[in-house]
């Protein structure tokens, strides 16, 4: 495993992860995936069809951290966090199958997991240090 980097300290951080509920998908299931990547501190579903899942604490994505550098996709995560970013605002998509097993699997488009991706929002100011926490290197892998 990693050794987790000391966090940087958000004057502001909100962490925000979604999935659309199909009728094939049990909201349990789901939940408990969330909760196999993330430490959430409330769940709910929104319009009967989407999942919630809330964190205000950067070290929520402790997991995340740890499994892109085990998988070696430490610069994929950065790439999407960066082309994402909106103000102090930015995202990327998990498979929503492999966390359902505990298994950090980057996508693209919500279309390359077949029941849609698990969508991970990052509000922090200032957002770059998040950003550079979780996809720092010592080796640049």
């Amino acid at each position: 495993m990693a050794r987790l980097k000391k966090p940087p300290q958000c004057s502001f951080f909100r962490l925000t992860i979604q999935t659309q509920i199909h009728r094939t998908e049990s909201a349990d299931k789901l939940e408990a995936a969330f909760k196999n990547m993330i430490q959430l501190s409330e769940t709910y579903v929104e319009r009967q069809s989407i999942l919630v899942g809330i964190s205000n604490q950067v070290e929520s994505l402790a997991m995340i951290y740890e499994q892109v550098r085990a998988r070696r996709s430490v610069s994929v995560l950065r790439r999407m966090l960066m082309n994402n970013l909106e103000g102090n605002t930015t995202y990327f998509l998990l498979n929503k199958q492999a966390a359902a097993t505990g298994v950090v699997a980057l996508i693209d488009r919500e279309g390359e997991s077949p029941l849609g991706g698990l969508r991970i929002q990052l509000q922090c100011y200032p957002i770059q240090q998040v950003i550079d926490w979780l996809t720092y290197t010592l080796h640049g892998d």
